[in-house]
């Protein structure tokens, strides 16, 4: 017959606690890790994608320049408008309006990925069709070469 050993029920109650706050502490660490921020795509991206070089500079006042530079024919492509950012999205939704040289905005969602790369997926000129997740062929990779405050 075994024997087992009875835990007094105060140190019962010690090593609940004692579980109960590990498991809190890391719930907390999880939850508070890096989260972005409306600021942290301020600044000049660039990046490649299909042929073509690409600067997008994101304003605090919530306008962005995008410029696309075809490599072959070194003819440049650029939109004008105003960027919406939305965290509480998830995936973070972004959406370019008011383009004088389109008459659609563009909706995208973006990643960011550590503090000096995002990833944006493809664009669309619909935002119930806006990407949902990001597709590696038609993804866009951007570094960031400038911080803007």
């Amino acid at each position: 017959m075994k024997k087992y050993r009875i835990i007094p029920m105060n140190n019962r109650v010690i090593i609940l606690s004692f579980n109960i706050l590990i498991i809190l502490s890391l719930c907390m660490i999880i939850s508070c890790r890096k989260t972005p921020y409306h600021g942290q795509i301020y600044g000049i991206w660039k990046g490649e994608f299909q042929d073509k070089d690409l600067q997008f500079i994101f304003e605090s006042d919530q306008t962005c320049v995008l410029s696309f530079i075809n490599k072959e024919s070194n003819l440049v492509e650029i939109l004008n408008g105003n960027f919406e950012i939305d965290f509480s999205k998830k995936p973070i939704s972004l959406a370019i309006k008011n383009i004088p040289q389109l008459n659609h905005p563009l909706y995208t969602i973006v990643e960011f990925i550590g503090s000096e790369s995002i990833r944006l997926a493809s664009f669309s000129t619909r935002w119930r069709l806006q990407p949902i997740s990001f597709n590696r062929s038609t993804s866009i990779n951007l570094k960031r070469i400038q911080q803007k405050i």
